[in-house]
């Protein structure tokens, strides 16, 4: 049996993707299941383009949860929610990091623990899937193939747009030829305050709205001392160079040029030369699954 599963990130990128394998690929494959994993830190934005994309295109979207069971030696599970029963204040993400510490460019887990960790187990638990008898589908772009996992034709992982030959132009493109778009700045998408994002990205969206690292500062307060990797009793911080989440609301305050899309624009070009704003762990609209 013919079985894939698609990887649907919320972004543009991976929308356009599961569009066009839904009218294209339908028949290669006996099943094509379609899974968004809210890890309750997603924009209110991105989970109204989630659900438009579910009305206007019919993805069927299956949307999950992580359940993270306390006790240690555990795995974590899923639960099937919808728009209106989805978590909106950082829920799965803070019983994570209540059980396994801070997330952070040392220790990058909560993409595996908050979206493939519930993929898996609903793959496994309700669709009855075992690990390799099916395909995924990973939105990642040609403009993006250093992404690309080298092990990806062994473990069934497809890339669609890199074999459509899509870059984020393409992109663009057709969704402005669409009624609806993710209304919603690049520097806003994936979960609001990722710390992979650059400095500039966060202190921009610190300087406007440093509301939305309340989740963070209300983890890192709480949940800092939990999990493995403590030293010296110091708790664990979101941001790059051990910085808090405070502390980058702090640096907010200080001059610095915002990020917008032409500011982006110009940096692409090489005509901007102050960079240490600029340094990212490769978040753009989403954090890919390498393999559910």
């Amino acid at each position: 049996m013919n079985r894939l599963i698609v990887s649907f990130s919320g972004g543009r990128t991976s929308a356009y993707m599961t569009h066009r394998i839904l009218q294209e690929w339908r028949e290669n494959y006996d099943e094509i299941n379609v899974l968004f994993a809210n890890t309750g830190l997603e924009h209110e934005k991105t989970l109204e383009f989630v659900k438009e994309c579910d009305e206007q295109f019919a993805f069927n979207t299956v949307w999950l949860e992580a359940v993270v069971n306390p006790e240690r030696g555990k795995g974590i599970r899923h639960k099937v929610v919808n728009y209106d029963t989805a978590s909106r204040n950082g829920e799965p993400f803070f019983d994570f990091t209540a059980k396994e510490g801070i997330p952070n460019v040392a220790a990058p887990k909560c993409t595996d623990r908050l979206k493939v960790a519930p993929m898996r187990s609903y793959v496994r638990e309700v669709l009855g899937h075992k690990r390799y008898d099916y395909n995924q589908c990973v939105g990642i772009r040609l403009d993006e193939i250093d992404r690309m996992n080298a092990a990806a034709m062994k473990i069934g992982v497809i890339y669609p747009l890199v074999k459509w030959g899509v870059r984020k132009e393409n992109i663009l493109q057709w969704w402005s030829k669409q009624d609806f778009d993710l209304d919603l700045p690049e520097h806003l998408g994936n979960c609001v305050t990722c710390y992979k994002k650059s400095d500039r990205k966060l202190f921009t969206i610190a300087k406007h709205n440093p509301e939305y690292f309340d989740p963070f500062i209300n983890m890192e307060i709480k949940n800092g001392l939990a999990g493995p990797g403590i030293k010296d009793g110091q708790p664990n911080k979101f941001y790059r160079q051990h910085r808090s989440a405070l502390d980058i609301i702090a640096s907010s305050q200080k001059p610095f040029i915002e990020w917008s899309a032409e500011f982006d624009e110009i940096y692409q070009q090489g005509l901007f030369e102050d960079e240490e704003l600029d340094v990212s762990n490769g978040c753009t609209e989403s954090c890919e699954i390498e393999y559910i």
